[in-house]
């Protein structure tokens, strides 16, 4: 049998339901309530149940977490049945509590009710942190993938970097081998004193123009 204590905290959860708020709603909710849909293992509406109120939470919900793999999928799913169930164990709850006054049955049927509230609640909350294991897990897979291909890339430039030190620095028939570090600066020193010699080159003309007499 629940508790006083347990009795008003549902009193209170259920302010937060979202079933019947009508007194018509709340009495068709009572004549029905032996058929409260929280047992077994395929998940349906009620007849009281708004179809179009549990759409629009479903597709909230799945916009929310977005799931992009079938056991994400799954996972959302589940959170979207389970906190729709436990709403409804607190709908049927308060149309109990709402009553002039409670006999036995009625309290042994509001216990029922804690239990698959609680049920619902403990599996809602397992969901949510599956699904929140997998894509933690996920973003590690991608973490430790980038750091592969960046390895990968770093190998392989330094294969490419050999193999042109190999070619550069391969002695010619009756030569000795020269090092690359020698030829690059060979090369750069080369580069340097061409540069100059073209930034020279219009000086050079200018004063050549200047010094060349003049056609009468």
């Amino acid at each position: 049998m629940s508790s006083a204590a347990q009795i008003l905290a549902n009193q209170a959860n259920a302010q937060h339901s979202t079933g019947p708020v009508t007194e018509e709603g709340k009495s068709r909710v009572a004549e029905n309530r032996l058929t409260h849909g929280l047992a077994g293992s395929e998940f349906r509406l009620l007849a009281w149940e708004s179809p179009e109120q549990f759409a629009e939470f479903a597709a909230t919900t799945k916009a929310e977490y977005n799931p992009q793999t079938r056991e994400e999928d799954r996972l959302v799913h589940a959170i979207i049945q389970h906190y729709w169930l436990m709403q409804r164990a607190l709908t049927l709850q308060d149309a109990i509590l709402c009553q002039d006054t409670m006999t036995d049955t009625d309290q042994k049927r509001i216990s029922l009710l804690i239990r698959y509230q609680t049920t619902n609640e403990r599996s809602y909350y397992k969901a949510m942190k599956e699904l929140k294991t997998i894509r933690k897990q996920q973003i590690g897979f991608e973490s430790q993938n980038a750091k592969t291909r960046l390895t990968n890339a770093k190998a392989e430039a330094l294969e490419i970097e050999t193999e042109v030190h190999k070619t550069v620095e391969a002695p010619l028939p009756g030569n000795i081998r020269i090092p690359f570090s020698d030829i690059q600066d060979a090369c750069a020193a080369a580069i340097r004193n061409l540069a100059e010699e073209i930034m020279t080159r219009p000086e050079q003309q200018s004063a050549e123009n200047s010094s060349s007499p003049s056609i009468a």
